[in-house]
């Protein structure tokens, strides 16, 4: 037979230079120095403080291995670990170092900060070298599963839980307290009564659990808790209603870069443009001059205030009130009369203000009423109110009504379409990285952690595919890192 021969196991074949182990092209060597110059430049104090015991890990070996397992798709500290020892590129960069995964994870719960800092660093890296320009910025929202079951615990489910519980205890301690009055009990009966008694004091223990729980949901507001992880929330995706965050990114255009990642508990976007500008302007130090969004962050405050105060364009669509499309679906239209301040039906009766800024829905509303809609031939499709017909409206309508005109320029319009092909690709990228279970860590804190490290990673892939790997070492080299 004709086949090819491996090679005689017992024959030496690792070259004994380390330097040699890897290619001289692999991005396992940018990851080394961007690393390195982080650590040099921003203070890590992370255990090895004491001469006493046991010697820490460096915090540069601990985050270059973070960074390389996450780039290849391995977010797992057991898995990290299991890499440490079979992983040529992994023996390179850690120096044969091999941290166990409880080390891993410490270091990543407890130096949060550090990571955040160095995730920002290395966006400021790509903007002063071209790489993310910040003129303008697409903002988008996905919800993403938290480690948590899909199952929420509910109020209405922990009381009856609670009250169940409340029951069986009732009846078991009936029970205990009968056997008790029983003289010269036989064995069997003795081993009932400590089965009952251990019965009881699991019920109790699971009681204050659930009432433990109960107050967590009292004192946060909420009506749903997932007890894996209190801060997720219950929201609505693409796969129904899952225990998860509502992450956020604004990407710049030019390369396709992650310019802001962060982590929000709120389930709709509507109160998080202002937010995610913020954020931008106070992370990165970046003001840009157009920012991008769907109708989902069409807050009509925020859209005001960052294009009148800040001189930025918002290519933000404003979407017509369900009432207003209902109206136009049964042919009613109501037209603006300026001089008489009040709206114009379509049988010409008036519908005068009657109540200036008034809350509806949470926002201020003008209300304006008919009290002339009783023989109107149009009142069975227009109202059902004995008192009239009653609309409300923004007071700043003739900001709304500018803002829309100005969209519906062409121009406008591609720029609003635009967003998908920008917005859609990290997404996608991120969550192919993530696989099915999406985050591994609880709590908002460690959350925002993974998110930061998964747009430093994938800024990095985009990175590598975008530059000259030589000349990216020299430009990562000569970099000032430090972050002030």
């Amino acid at each position: 037979m004709h086949y090819k021969q491996p090679k005689n196991r017992d024959q030496l074949l690792l070259d004994a230079h380390m330097e040699n182990w890897v290619e001289q092209d692999s991005v396992v060597r940018l990851i080394d120095i961007i690393v390195d110059r982080l650590v040099e430049n921003n203070e890590c104090c992370w255990s090895g403080s004491s001469n006493v015991g046991c010697t820490s890990y460096p915090p540069a070996i601990l985050l270059k291995l973070i960074l390389y397992c996450y780039f290849n798709w391995i977010p797992g500290s057991r898995r990290m670990e299991k890499e440490t020892y079979r992983n040529i590129e992994v023996m390179w960069l850690l120096g044969c170092l091999r941290p166990d995964h409880w080390t891993i994870c410490k270091f990543r719960r407890e130096n949060k900060e550090f990571i955040r800092n160095s995730a920002i660093s290395f966006r400021k890296f790509l903007i002063d070298n071209g790489y993310i320009e910040g003129k303008a910025i697409f903002f988008d929202g996905s919800k993403m599963k938290a480690y948590a079951s899909r199952d929420m615990l509910s109020e209405k489910s922990l009381l009856n839980r609670i009250s169940n519980i409340e029951q069986q205890l009732e009846k078991y301690l009936e029970n205990v307290e009968e056997t008790d009055n029983l003289e010269g009990m036989l064995e069997q009966e003795m081993k009932e009564k400590e089965t009952l008694k251990k019965e009881i004091e699991k019920l109790k223990l699971e009681k204050t659990k659930l009432k433990h729980l109960k107050d967590q949901m009292d004192e946060l507001g909420v009506k749903y808790l997932s007890p894996a992880d209190p801060d997720a929330k219950l929201m609505k995706s693409r796969d129904g209603k899952i225990a998860g965050y509502n992450v956020q990114t604004g990407v710049d255009p030019k390369h396709r870069m992650i310019a802001l990642a962060e982590i929000s508990t709120d389930q709709c976007d509507i109160n998080l443009l202002k937010e995610n500008y913020e954020n931008l302007k106070e992370q990165l130090g970046i003001n840009p001059e157009d920012i991008i969004a769907d109708k989902g962050y069409a807050n009509i405050d925020a859209l005001k205030e960052i294009s009148q105060n800040n001189k930025t364009l918002c290519y933000v669509p404003i979407p017509e009130p369900f009432s207003k499309a209902k109206d136009r679906g049964n042919g009613i239209q109501f037209t603006y009369n300026q001089q008489e301040d009040c709206f114009v039906c379509p049988n010409n009766k008036r519908l005068h203000l009657v109540r200036k800024a008034e809350k509806k829905n949470g926002k201020l509303q003008d209300r304006y009423q008919c009290k002339d809609c009783e023989n109107c031939p149009l009142r069975d499709k227009c109202t059902k109110s004995k008192i009239g017909r009653t609309i409300y409206v923004n007071p700043d309508r003739q900001w709304i009504s500018d803002h829309r005109q100005w969209l519906n320029k062409t121009e406008n319009k591609n720029r609003i379409k635009e967003r998908k092909t920008i917005v859609e690709h990290p997404y996608g990228t991120i969550k192919m990285i993530m696989g099915k279970f999406c985050f591994i860590l609880r709590k908002k804190p460690k959350v925002q952690i993974e998110l930061d490290i998964y747009s430093t990673i994938y800024n990095l892939k985009r990175l590598i595919n975008i530059e000259n790997r030589d000349n990216l070492l020299e430009i990562v080299k000569n970099y000032n890192w430090r972050l002030t």
